[in-house]
C-alpha cells in the first residue's frame, strides 16, 4: 500500500509567503513520519501555473503568462529545496500530462453525473475585457 499525500498547489503569480509554508509543512511532516515507519509514501505538489491570478500579473508586467509561471515555479522549487521539503514529485499544472489527467478525471466525473452544466451570471469588467 502507498500512502498518498497531496499538498496544496500555490499559484505561480508571486513569491511564497509564510502562509504557503504553514499550509504545506504538515504534509511534509506526515510524509516523513510514514517514511520513518517504513511505509511507502507518495508526496506530491506543484505550482499552479494556470488561471486568472497569473494572467493579471502577466498583464501588469507586460509579459506572457508563461514567463510569469516559469519565474515563480523556479523560485518555488528553489525555496522548497532550501527548506528541505521532501516531495517525491513537485511539478506544475501547465504540463501536457497534467492537462490530460485533469481532462480524463473531469470527463469521467461528468459522464458519471457528478458534474453538470449550469449558466450563472458573473460580473464583467468592460475596461479589462474579462469576467
Amino acid at each position: 500500500m502507498t500512502i498518498f499525500i497531496g499538498g496544496a498547489w500555490p499559484y505561480a503569480n508571486g513569491s511564497l509567503h509564510l502562509g504557503h509554508i504553514a499550509a504545506l509543512l504538515p504534509g511534509d511532516v506526515i510524509a516523513r513520519y510514514y517514511r520513518m515507519k517504513g511505509e511507502k509514501v507518495l508526496y506530491v505538489s506543484g505550482s499552479d501555473c494556470n488561471g486568472t491570478p497569473i494572467g493579471i500579473r502577466a498583464k501588469q508586467e507586460g509579459t506572457s503568462v508563461e514567463n510569469v509561471a516559469n519565474r515563480y515555479h523556479e523560485e518555488f522549487v528553489q525555496c522548497f529545496q532550501a527548506l528541505g521539503f521532501s516531495y517525491d514529485e513537485y511539478t506544475r499544472t501547465d504540463t501536457e500530462h497534467h492537462h490530460k489527467e485533469v481532462q480524463r478525471i473531469f470527463t469521467h466525473l461528468y459522464q458519471g453525473g457528478w458534474l453538470y452544466e449550469k449558466e450563472v451570471e458573473q460580473v464583467y469588467c468592460v475596461h479589462d475585457g474579462r469576467f
